[in-house]
């Protein structure tokens, strides 16, 4: 008699349980269910963090990930999402003031993600560059009126715009694969071939952004300003595959033929 109250108790214990709480073999849709949070980035006045929540979502022809920004409170008793387009949102950073939210996104069907910045008074955000090629990385400057920008520069030898559009007839024959160093692979990128990202420093009143470096023999990325805004320290990736930190002035001067020095060793 006593096993089959037991037995009774257990049976309405699970029944009462909720669906989440019940074990069951993990699938593939599964996938689909997660979420990861990354890039904490903390306001200048602590009372903030924004953050990235990636997704997997499904499609019928394609699966892809819908990245979106949020920001949390410190105290973690409010959470808030700031963007939720399709087209994805990454690398969100605040300006110095307190006064924006800046983040990397490809909306407006651009091919390459372009800075986008959010007042935080209100209002939708607005795409404030449009350089060719795209924003990978960026920094704010100090005094909050410029960013140190990390672009993406194809390799010259890439079919143009123009010919991947054409069709029949007219598509050309993508060019070969020309290997001509030891690294000439990476996980995520494929094929290196002569594709270079460079620094470009942007300033925010007259929206334009001036090259700080240039050429196929390096590729430049981390930026760092220096406390008072005069240089930009960043990683240095020589074509033969090896890397060096160095540093650049981030004033006009430096396109005009001013030297960059090397501040650590090489490694590689």
């Amino acid at each position: 008699m006593k096993s089959t109250v037991a037995s009774v108790t257990l049976s309405l214990l699970l029944i009462g349980l909720p669906a989440e709480a019940q074990k069951r073999p993990l699938s593939v849709q599964d996938i689909y269910n997660l979420k990861e949070v990354r890039d904490p980035q903390r306001s200048p006045d602590g009372k903030w963090v924004a953050y990235v929540v990636s997704r997997a979502i499904k499609e019928t022809d394609k699966d892809k990930n819908d990245t979106d920004i949020w920001m949390a409170s410190w105290d973690g008793t409010q959470e808030i999402q700031l963007t939720s387009s399709p087209d994805g949102e990454s690398r969100p950073r605040w300006s110095p003031d307190n006064k924006y939210l800046s983040f990397v996104s490809s909306r407006q069907g651009a091919k390459d993600g372009q800075l986008w910045l959010m007042n935080r008074a209100g209002g939708e955000a607005v795409k404030v560059t449009d350089v060719k090629g795209g924003v990978s990385d960026y920094e704010w400057a100090p005094d909050g009126k410029r960013l140190a920008l990390v672009v993406s520069e194809p390799d010259p030898r890439d079919p143009k715009e123009d010919d991947e559009k054409a069709t029949g007839d007219k598509k050309k024959t993508p060019p070969p694969v020309v290997i001509d160093r030891y690294q000439f692979k990476q996980d995520g990128d494929g094929y290196l071939r002569n594709a270079r990202t460079h620094l470009y420093v942007f300033d925010i009143t007259t929206k334009k952004a001036e090259a700080m470096t240039s050429g196929i023999q390096y590729a430049e990325t981390s930026p760092a300003w220096s406390p008072d805004g005069t240089r930009i320290a960043f990683v240095s990736k020589p074509r033969r595959g090896r890397t060096t930190a160095r540093r650049s002035p981030s004033s006009a001067s430096a396109a005009k033929g001013t030297s960059i020095g090397t501040t650590t060793p090489t490694y590689g």
